[in-house]
C-alpha cells in the first residue's frame, strides 16, 4: 500500500517546475529566448510608437513658428493699440490652444504606445506564470 507523503512526493517529482529542480538546462534556455523574444518585440513597439511621437512635436513645432510668424504680421501691421491689442489677444488664445490640443495628442499617443508596448511582456509573463507559478503537489 502506497502512503499519502509516497504520492505526494511522486506527484511533485512528476510535474515540471523550476522549484523541484526537474527543468532542464535546454528548457531553461528555451524560456529566456522566448523571454528574450519578448523584450524585444516590446522594444519595437515602443522605438516605433516614440518615433511618431517625436515626430508629431516636431509637427507642433513647426505650427507653432508658422504661428508665431503670422502673429507678427498682425502685430507689426496693427494701425492702434486696439488692433494691437486684439492680434496679441488671439494669437495668445491660439498658442494656448494648439499647445493644449497638441499635449493631448501626444499624451494619448503616449499612453497607448506604452501599453502596447508592454503588452508583449505581460502576455509573457502570464505564460509563465501559469506555467510555473503552481505548486509542484
Amino acid at each position: 500500500m502506497t502512503s499519502k507523503s509516497d504520492t505526494t512526493a511522486k506527484a511533485a517529482a512528476s510535474k515540471t517546475t523550476p522549484w523541484n529542480g526537474t527543468l532542464s538546462f535546454e528548457t531553461m534556455a528555451e524560456e529566456g529566448r522566448a523571454s528574450l523574444d519578448s523584450m524585444v518585440e516590446a522594444t519595437t513597439i515602443a522605438a516605433k510608437g516614440y518615433g511618431a511621437i517625436g515626430s508629431a512635436w516636431f509637427d507642433f513645432a513647426r505650427e507653432a513658428m508658422t504661428a508665431q510668424a503670422g502673429a507678427a504680421e498682425a502685430l507689426v501691421g496693427a494701425r492702434s493699440w486696439a488692433e494691437l491689442s486684439e492680434a496679441q489677444t488671439g494669437h495668445a488664445k491660439g498658442a494656448f490652444e494648439r499647445t493644449m490640443a497638441a499635449g493631448n495628442r501626444i499624451a494619448d499617443m503616449t499612453v497607448k504606445t506604452a501599453g502596447e508596448a508592454m503588452e508583449p511582456i505581460r502576455a509573457r509573463a502570464e505564460d509563465i506564470v501559469e506555467r510555473y507559478g503552481k505548486p509542484a503537489i
